[in-house]
């Protein structure tokens, strides 16, 4: 059985996750709402949240996550795929407040990106493991 993934972006960022988590059930969701509804109707092997989701709602999303008790081992990974014009400062602070809310990585997928690759093995990972085993990233 396919492991099923909670991807909670733009719809700009579709593609580039479907081609790093081929094989995978994946749905999408676009607001918040939807994303909190579709936690509650099933089971997800691995929660995907962008950077822009649902006008920048990631955190607020990610502290959701974390608030279900069903979902405490399941790996919650933010990604970036766009560039937003943000300083390499801001990211790494990003990251960081990722980490301490419970996120498992920020993972930089922008087509550019010398860590695409990577950053797409890594969320495979995470997908086959559901929180399993999985070794960070940094």
């Amino acid at each position: 059985m396919a492991p099923k993934v909670l991807v909670a972006d733009i719809p700009e960022m579709d593609q580039t996750i479907r081609d790093c988590l081929p094989g995978n059930e994946l749905q999408f969701v676009r607001t918040l709402p939807e994303a909190i509804a579709a936690l509650r109707r099933g089971a997800y092997h691995l929660i995907v949240i962008g950077l822009h989701f649902d006008e920048s709602r990631m955190f607020e999303l990610l502290g959701f996550v974390r608030g279900l008790e069903c979902y405490r081992d399941v790996p919650v990974i933010c990604v970036h795929g766009t560039d937003s014009g943000l300083s390499r400062g801001v990211m790494k602070s990003i990251d960081v407040a990722v980490k301490a809310l419970g996120g498992t990585a920020l993972l930089d997928l922008r087509e550019r990106s010398p860590a695409l690759r990577e950053h797409c093995s890594f969320l495979e990972r995470a997908a086959d493991a559901g929180g399993a085993g999985l070794q960070s990233l940094n």
